[in-house]
């Protein structure tokens, strides 16, 4: 058990204050003071419990990830058949009772396949629009896809060029979450530059002459 705000715990106090003034003297009202006193009493405790931010933490063995693909322009293909390569490894290698996810985006996201315990993953058909890169609409996504009872892990498969959007303030609600999440770079391929070594031009180019006709 957790608390976001122990300070409000304090309000417990009001508790033993409750029960002395509410305590039934007269007899023939005892049993419906006695009532009115547990639910004054219980009122105050649940108010408390609910403004310190009371949450039940329990351990789980059971992990779902959800494994978020970078599909934009700016990934080479090359990079992106073999991060989904190591994403259909991993599944494989999963324990029996984990449960994993895919999200393939660049513009915007599109589950590939739903959060499940199956260790095969078919091939991706998911076509995003590839023109620009939001890390964070793909995070919301993956929240979105996670069971209440299992440990949540979001791993992201990217380069990091994220072009709309704000991956950090995503980042953030994850935490507030509870949810972990791992970042694995995709470097760009190593290919020759393409640059300009020289460019020839006249020293001075004549004015084109007009001429008009009667």
């Amino acid at each position: 058990m957790s608390f976001s705000f122990p300070p409000a715990l304090l309000l417990l106090a009001l508790v033993p204050a409750a029960i002395w003034l509410g305590y039934p003297h007269q007899r023939f009202r005892r049993r419906r003071d006695t009532v009115s006193l547990i639910l004054r009493t219980a009122i105050i405790v649940l108010l408390a419990l609910a403004l310190a931010g009371m949450q039940i933490v329990r351990d789980t063995d059971r992990l779902a990830v959800v494994f978020l693909v970078d599909a934009s322009d700016s990934v080479d293909p090359v990079l992106r058949d073999a991060a989904l390569g190591q994403v259909r490894e991993t599944i494989g290698a999963m324990g029996d009772a984990d449960l994993a996810g895919l999200v393939v985006f660049a513009q915007r996201p599109l589950v590939e396949r739903p959060v499940s315990d199956s260790r095969t993953l078919g091939p991706v058909r998911s076509s995003p629009d590839s023109g620009n890169t939001d890390i964070a609409a793909a995070v919301r996504l993956a929240l979105a896809m996670f069971p209440s009872d299992a440990a949540r892990r979001i791993v992201i498969l990217s380069d990091g060029q994220q072009t709309i959007g704000d991956a950090e303030a995503a980042a953030q609600l994850a935490a507030a979450a509870g949810v972990e999440i791992t970042y694995l770079p995709l470097q760009t391929l190593d290919a020759p530059d393409v640059r300009v070594t020289r460019f020839d031009a006249p020293a001075a180019v004549p004015q084109a002459s007009s001429s008009t006709s009667a």
